[in-house]
């Protein structure tokens, strides 16, 4: 479903690994990209514009190659009229070749570049000269608007550019990139921060039931921010989205206009459609998406509250709705919204029994079953978000995976069969275990040394074997996203540990993980996660000065420290509404009321987890 047209998306996936600034106090206030006081014309008017709190300024007679870079870097950071200023730096052929426009290739650094003159001119040559720029890149983001970031956070990054006279001024003749055309975008991280916002676009997972956010960038300056958003859901997620989340809006949609009225703060959207595919169903899923990425709040407060959709120029009203107004209440998403009450947590004994701490009590309990006996000792376990299912594991016989129905083990008088443990994987050493919304239990380890991760699905039958993203060596931590399609991952490459983000492809009778990239490239050691929210990771950092707890945002922004518990193993969270969970070495559990808090009231046990 879907419009097949290249998308608008100079939308941008991810932050890079970027320090919070105020202004742009991390962009040098010395060397090549200071700020300075322009000549005045002829009339007295300083020549330039005003961007990010610094001039950005025209070339001026007299400036050498060198300087003619540094200025063209500084003023590519405004986005007015198309980049005019960047561009007088440029001759006429280089800026007919240059378009950063839609879909730009933009590379982040965390400072100022270095510029020499380093490489010798063109033979023969006086008019002509080569300047190189080297800078520590912090990522990149591609044309289709995935973020990519460098190895270990940063890597060296080196240019040219090529210069020429004309009319006895030095201009950049040759960008950096391949090809006749270049898309690059060179952008220091306080740059970055000023010129583009954060945003989440909302799909569909496969069976249209759950929005899956969708994290992109825009520059500050978009003229009309909500059409551009209602533009990028007309067609398919692009990146490492594709073919797992879908659009709602039928091939052959297109936004007529977005208006939100002086004072008001509903958007009315006018979609030109297909008239045979204007059906309740089609209606009602374009409207999920168009209120959920229109009024979101993810990143800072909603401008937009409602929204008003207009099919082919005539307001829908919703069947059994006294008004064509809707909101967020209109389209309840659970998967996005962290449980509003507290949730039960389990936990194993030191001897493998599991036992649960109701939301309702202070006193632990064993769950109901096999697996609360202790008869077979279990190293872990994971909770189906329903609550209706538990798997365990255990590392006899080469690793075996068991699931025990809570729900029948809980009737009076259930069963043996019903109360049993029952053997679902055997002969996979299991590192992590996650139950998805649909009651599948997924499975991540090694089979014969190797990294491997099997679907079981609720309905039975034997596992499916889901391939997995290149360069994984070991795959330590996983756990699916409430929304059963995005997963978070701690794996080790030939690099280091990583945490990755990765979507779940269904192809036919083929599942596997598209990666998404890197998270959390500032951090040391990963070696725990929980997801908190439909936004942001909790991860357990294995630092040299102990271990730390940070939150990592999934839009690839810069972990933020929580705290310090000595010992801390694992974590297990379930958003702001309920307390923290972290086994520690000691065979005890430690408990947080809230990010950021202080740890404490120890209990005896270990591998915490809130269902899902």
């Amino acid at each position: 479903m879907g419009d097949s047209r290249p998308r608008l998306r100079w939308l941008v996936v991810a932050l890079a690994a970027l320090a919070t600034v105020a202004g742009c106090a991390e962009v040098p206030v010395s060397g090549p990209l200071q700020s300075t006081k322009l000549p005045s014309s002829v009339g007295g008017q300083q020549q330039g514009t005003l961007c990010c709190a610094q001039i950005m300024s025209p070339p001026q007679p007299g400036w050498s190659p060198v300087t003619i870079v540094q200025n063209f870097i500084l003023a590519s950071a405004d986005f007015t009229d198309d980049h005019a200023v960047a561009r007088q730096y440029l001759t006429a052929g280089a800026a007919s070749s240059w378009q950063p426009g839609p879909g730009p290739a933009v590379t982040v650094i965390a400072q100022a570049p270095d510029v020499s003159t380093s490489l010798p001119p063109q033979l023969n040559s006086q008019k002509t000269e080569n300047v190189e720029i080297t800078a520590r890149e912090l990522g990149q983001v591609d044309a289709t608007g995935q973020y990519i970031p460098a190895a270990d956070g940063q890597k060296l990054l080196a240019q040219h550019f090529g210069l020429k006279l004309v009319g006895h001024q030095w201009r950049i003749d040759s960008l950096p990139g391949s090809g006749r055309v270049s898309r690059e975008l060179l952008l220091t991280k306080g740059f970055f921060q000023q010129a583009y916002q954060p945003r989440n676009l909302y799909y569909f997972d496969p069976v249209y039931k759950n929005l899956v956010p969708d994290p992109v960038f825009l520059p500050v300056n978009t003229a009309d921010l909500a059409t551009v958003l209602v533009n990028a859901l007309l067609a398919e997620p692009q990146g490492w989205l594709e073919g797992a989340a879908y659009s709602g809006f039928p091939a052959g949609s297109r936004s007529v206009r977005v208006q939100i009225p002086p004072g008001s703060k509903t958007a009315i959207v006018d979609v030109s459609m297909p008239r045979t595919a204007a059906n309740r169903t089609v209606l009602a899923e374009m409207s999920a998406q168009l209120v959920w990425t229109l009024t979101s709040t993810a990143y800072g407060s909603r401008t937009i509250q409602a929204v008003k959709l207009e099919v082919n120029g005539r307001a829908w009203t919703p069947p059994g709705s006294g008004t064509a107004v809707q909101d967020r209440t209109d389209y309840p998403q659970p998967c996005l919204q962290p449980p509003s009450g507290h949730q039960s947590v389990y936990f194993l004994t030191t001897g493998g029994t599991a036992r649960v701490l109701p939301s309702s009590s202070h006193t632990s309990q064993p769950v109901p079953g096999q697996a609360g006996t202790g008869q077979i000792p279990l190293s872990s376990i994971a909770v189906s978000p329903d609550q209706h299912y538990l798997a365990g594991t255990s590392p006899a016989a080469g690793g075996t995976v068991y699931v025990s129905d809570l729900t029948a083990a809980a009737q009076p008088h259930a069963s043996q069969s019903a109360r049993a443990l029952h053997v679902r994987l055997t002969g996979m050493k299991v590192s992590a275990a996650s139950w998805d919304h649909q009651d599948n239990l997924w499975v991540a380890g090694s089979v014969h040394g190797r990294p491997a991760v099997r679907m079981l699905q609720g309905k039975g039958g034997a596992p499916d074997i889901v391939a997995l993203p290149a360069g994984i060596r070991q795959i330590t931590a996983f756990q699916m996203a409430p929304d059963g399609v995005r997963v978070a991952l701690i794996v080790s490459t030939a690099a280091g540990p990583r945490v990755l983000l990765a979507a779940v492809v269904h192809s036919g009778n083929q599942v596997a993980l598209a990666s998404a990239g890197q998270l959390g490239a500032d951090l040391t050691r990963p070696t725990s996660l929980s997801w908190y929210d439909a936004d942001d990771l909790v991860v357990v950092d294995q630092a040299d000065v102990g271990q730390q707890l940070f939150e990592v945002p999934v839009n690839g922004g810069r972990s933020t420290f929580q705290s310090i518990q000595a010992g801390m193993i694992s974590i297990t969270a379930a958003g702001p509404h309920n307390d923290l969970f972290a086994s520690l070495s000691t065979g005890e559990l430690a408990r947080s009321v809230s990010l950021g808090g202080l740890w404490g009231t120890p209990l005896a046990g270990r591998d915490a987890t809130y269902p899902g």
